[in-house]
């Protein structure tokens, strides 16, 4: 199971041509980290309740560009270890998905990393309440409650996931879902960012 997993996700990500747009906003890039375990597991988090931007929500460890980032993998690689004390080094970085647009109007780059175990995470409470994993089989086999909203000019359908009392929804879901099309083949619903007209608004 492991084998072929890291082998799907290695094949699919060398294939992919993802939407890689930009528009003159704020830039910030989150890490999708997959552990390769019998049972392939995806990391969250959840979002310190103090934080001003969306306090208590389950997202990717990732944050803003900084001027010491030479790429937006470091970015992503960087945030990760700030918010959950995972070196760099733990992770095989596997290729990007698409630029997806926060509410807020920033462009967020997800990056795909493949780490060995989900041992030796150290939440910092500045930042994350509560690390936690889902396996993968949960988001191969449980269809998401998609809700359609209007946003940026674009039609949203927005995927929610229910897993053991945590809520796994908004952009952390749509990158999920992506991921989840990709590799598993399925034809879930994603907006498409590029053509957003109204970047920061709705």
């Amino acid at each position: 199971m492991p084998l072929q997993f890291e082998q799907r996700l290695k094949r699919g990500l060398a294939d992919y041509q993802p939407e890689i747009f930009s528009l003159d906003r704020p830039q910030a890039a989150v890490l999708v980290p997959l552990i390769l375990l019998p049972e392939p597991l995806v990391l969250l988090t959840v979002r310190a309740a103090h934080l001003n931007s969306h306090p208590g929500e389950v997202s990717f460890p990732g944050g803003m560009v900084e001027a010491i980032d030479r790429s937006l993998t470091d970015t992503a690689l960087r945030e990760t270890f700030e918010e959950i004390g995972f070196e760099p080094a733990r992770f095989e970085v596997m290729g990007p998905l698409s630029t997806t647009l926060s509410k807020n109007g920033v462009l967020v780059h997800p990056i795909v990393g493949l780490a060995q175990s989900a041992e030796g995470g150290l939440a910092s409470p500045d930042e994350i309440a509560e690390i936690f994993t889902v396996p993968w089989s949960f988001f191969a086999t449980q269809a998401p409650e998609m809700q359609t909203m209007d946003r940026h000019g674009v039609e949203f359908h927005i995927p929610h996931f229910h897993y053991q009392g945590k809520h796994i929804w908004g952009l952390t879901a749509m990158i999920l879902l992506e991921l989840i099309n990709l590799l598993e083949g399925t034809a879930w619903p994603t907006p498409d960012f590029a053509s957003a007209t109204r970047p920061g608004a709705g």
